[in-house]
Parts: structure tokens; sequence; C-alpha cells
């Protein structure tokens, strides 16, 4: 069993693209198809922001 979510998604592992909904949250992936993990707290350049990740839809 993987780690939730708001564990793997720290500020050091969820980049720009994964914060902008551009990447899968979990493997880094461009999305085509996607499913929302919801909306997590992280730290981004210092302050704490909330953002929906997503990561990629199963096939």
């Amino acid at each position: 069993m993987s780690a939730p979510v708001s564990e793997q998604a720290t500020p050091l592992r969820v980049t720009g693209p994964q914060q902008e909904g551009w990447a899968c949250a979990l493997c880094g992936a461009r999305l085509y198809a996607d499913r929302s993990l919801g909306v997590h707290r992280i730290i981004s350049c210092g302050q704490e922001v909330e953002v929906e990740l997503w990561a990629c839809a199963p096939s």
C-alpha cells in the first residue's frame, strides 16, 4: 500500500507542473486523462497554499 497523497505531496516532491495540474502528482507524467486527488496544503515559496492535485486516470 502506498503512502497517502498528502504524505507524497510534500514541498520537495511537488513540482511546478504538478501544482498547476499539467503533470501527475504521483508519478510526474504529463496528464492527458486525469482524476482529482483533492485539495492539499503545500508550502510554495515559503507560503502555505492550497492546490488541487491531479493524477493519471486509471486505464
